[in-house]
């Protein structure tokens, strides 16, 4: 597994979530789908780097506000970014909402993630991104990044769904979605994270309570999934219903995907 992280300077949790086998016993092509991070703070090494690997599109997955804060210095002009301007366009981000109405325990920020989860398939904004994500895909010939803020949680749905639309086992694709808590290195990123949090909401915050919102946990996905199987009866009637993704979109995508 972590052959699939890329290491860079500045850019965390870079993956590349191809090399999966399938079912059928083909193989999801590397070098094509990637993972990430947002790339803010990308060095010029990084965007070196970045440039080599034939990216042709990159949905970027966060809201306006998480964008003027925090905005990408790649890809540049070197690929199409998809985004989506709907919604509050200077709010606070819902994660520091949520603390500042919280009890900060762990269990509470815990019951807020899976709350958070069994809403995202089902919200506007991601049903637009992963539909134009899957088109990207269809459309474009080089390598695609789906990315948001830390790349775990709507990235993690998006690149979940892309597995199971090229016929990835089940197992796999929790592990390639849990394998977020080793590419982050939560352990030794918490204090900077947790001070800047503090600075935002102005009270103090413990690492317990932090925990459960900074990292990932199976239960999670396995929550937006049931929402989704709830909603739609699987995760293919969602892709189908709501992002156009149906059987002739899929064999197309296993066409160009497949190895």
């Amino acid at each position: 597994m972590h052959d699939r992280l890329i290491s860079f300077d500045r850019v965390l949790n870079f993956r590349d979530f191809g090399g999966y086998e399938t079912t059928s016993g083909a193989r999801v092509a590397r070098g094509r789908l990637y993972r990430s991070a947002h790339f803010a703070e990308a060095s010029e090494a990084d965007i070196e780097k970045l440039n080599a690997l034939g990216v042709r599109v990159v949905v970027d997955l966060r809201r306006v506000e998480e964008r003027k804060r925090e905005p990408n210095r790649w890809p540049g002009e070197r690929a199409r970014i998809i985004t989506n301007d709907e919604g509050p366009q200077d709010a606070l981000p819902p994660h520091l909402q949520a603390l500042l109405a919280s009890d900060l325990t762990a269990a509470s920020v815990t019951g807020y993630m899976h709350q958070l989860y069994r809403d995202f398939a089902s919200a506007p904004r991601h049903i637009d991104l992963y539909r134009n994500w899957f088109s990207a895909l269809l459309a474009e010939e080089g390598a695609a990044v789906i990315h948001c803020a830390a790349g775990k949680d709507r990235t993690g749905l998006g690149c979940a769904l892309t597995l199971v639309a090229l016929g990835v086992p089940e197992q796999a694709i929790y592990a390639d979605y849990e394998f977020t808590n080793a590419a982050i290195d939560l352990d030794s990123r918490l204090p900077r994270i947790k001070a800047r949090m503090e600075e935002r909401l102005s009270r103090p915050l413990s690492d317990e309570a932090l925990r459960p919102m900074l990292g990932v946990h199976v239960d999670y996905l396995r929550t937006a999934f049931d929402a989704i199987d709830a909603q739609y009866g699987s995760a293919l009637g969602y892709m189908e219903q709501e992002l156009g993704v149906g059987a002739g979109e899929r064999a197309a995508l296993l066409e160009r995907l497949l190895e």
